[in-house]
């Protein structure tokens, strides 16, 4: 096991995933599950899906090989969450449930850590605009694997054909998986994204998933080239499963902020294992 991070250069770890409010009052990081979704993609791949299901999904992709396509749906798997790591949905940690003085005291320490971390945290009262996760992911996620092209902002589409499969498949992460995103939603959410700040905090949460799952995210234009949305539902409906496996699992042993990268990588496999050989047991 690796030497503990420097808490100060670490603030993606403080971005909450799942809180547990039935009594603990505790919050889950956000990266934990995140590389527990794509665990759970791997263990998908290679524990339930059938050889020919494997073939329709790389074919998909139009990967160049059917071990690209796997890794690569791994890695889309754990970074399909990378939207929550936006102002608009961290500030809303606790939000719909009960008010009660445990939840603004976790709520509280939540913050005041997560701020001495480096987490941008907006001022409390701050109008923060809004969008939803999954449409920011959409947002923000060809930037973050391979388009690096100038002249392209608040959610267009770079016309170079060697990108269009990134926003192909970042499009097709929308997790109600019936609708293709429309290029208007995604607009209104990349000004949703808080700027220069967040998108240190969400690169070094991809480059966390890529480390974990074994894959140089910046590849992803060379691996993958899918041309249509609609021939990835079933991918999206694999992602959906494995994000609800990877939070299900996670509830009963949540993982700390202050975890190395190797431990907290350990305990995704191990998760994945545990949920995927459950879910075989129960079907």
């Amino acid at each position: 096991m690796g030497e503990p991070e420097d808490l100060n250069s670490s603030a993606y770890q403080w971005c909450w995933g799942t809180i547990d409010l039935s009594g603990r009052l505790v919050w889950n990081p956000l990266v934990a599950e995140m590389v527990t979704a794509g665990s759970v993609m791997l263990e998908l791949w290679e524990q339930v899906l059938s050889p020919q299901q494997r073939a329709d999904l790389a074919d998909g992709f139009a990967a160049e090989a059917e071990q690209s396509a796997r890794v690569a749906a791994a890695f889309l798997a754990g970074v399909s969450r990378i939207g929550h790591a936006s102002p608009s949905h961290m500030v809303s940690f606790g939000a719909g449930q009960q008010p009660s003085p445990a939840l603004e005291q976790a709520r509280t320490a939540w913050r005041e850590q997560a701020l001495r971390a480096g987490l941008p945290l907006p001022p409390v009262g701050v109008r923060v605009r809004h969008a939803d996760p999954e449409h920011i992911t959409a947002a923000v996620l060809p930037r973050l694997t391979g388009c690096n092209c100038a002249g392209y902002v608040d959610g267009e589409q770079c016309r170079d054909q060697n990108h269009q499969g990134l926003y192909v498949a970042a499009y097709a992460l929308n997790r109600h998986c019936a609708d293709v995103l429309h290029a208007d939603t995604v607009a209104k959410a990349y000004r949703a994204t808080g700027g220069p700040a967040w998108d240190a905090v969400r690169a070094a949460l991809v480059d966390a998933v890529a480390r974990h799952v074994g894959i140089d995210a910046r590849s992803l234009p060379h691996l993958i080239r899918p041309s249509d949305p609609l021939r990835l539902t079933a991918f999206g409906r694999l992602v959906s499963q494995s994000s609800g496996l990877a939070r299900r699992d996670t509830l009963r042993d949540f993982a700390s902020p202050h975890d190395t990268r190797e431990a907290m990588s350990d305990r995704a496999r191990l998760h994945a294992r545990e949920a995927v050989s459950r879910m075989r047991v129960a079907g």
